[in-house]
């Protein structure tokens, strides 16, 4: 992978689902923007070290992972996550639907935002990106078994909480 034609294409393959993941992450379209062009640039750079150990989606998002925890640090979070983002991350959406779902949307964001790290990581990568547990692992350098047993108990965290928030009474157990 060492053409300017195969970075362009990696770009337009990753570039959505990266920003989308760093929008979710830090919570600002701008500071995504500036983190996703800081990812790729990474990418351009090291290109020629990639050794295909891993997948290249997942070599990426570890870079992008990598690049939000270099801004967190420099910038601590004082922002809460916005119920819009995903209207943002995905350039617009039907209206009506979205305010069908905002109230459900907000318990959901509010419970994974509530989560540190690497819960916080591994249900966005899941859940907004879409990585399958192996690449999780991988960009969380953990085990593929340590990510899907993680997943499932948070899953189920998630769920008992969004029973509690509906019914106001405690949730079953998973």
């Amino acid at each position: 992978m060492q053409g300017q034609n195969e970075v362009e294409s990696l770009y337009r393959e990753y570039s959505g689902d990266v920003y989308r993941y760093l929008l979710y992450m830090c919570r600002n379209p701008h500071v995504a923007e500036d983190l996703c062009q800081s990812t790729f640039l990474k990418v351009i750079s090291g290109i020629r070290g990639f050794r295909g150990s891993c997948p290249v989606k997942t070599w990426i998002f570890t870079i992008a992972r990598h690049e939000y925890f270099h801004w967190l640090r420099a910038n601590p979070a004082t922002e809460e996550l916005r119920e819009d983002w995903k209207e943002m991350a995905h350039g617009g959406a039907d209206v009506a639907e979205q305010y069908e779902k905002r109230e459900q949307a907000a318990r959901v964001f509010s419970y994974i935002n509530a989560l540190e790290e690497p819960h916080r990581s591994l249900m966005t990568l899941r859940l907004v990106n879409e990585l399958s547990f192996r690449e999780i692992g991988t960009v969380l350098q953990r085990t593929e078994n340590w990510t899907r047993v993680t997943f499932m108990r948070d899953k189920c965290r998630l769920i008992r909480y969004l029973e509690e928030a509906e019914n106001g009474r405690p949730g079953k157990e998973c």
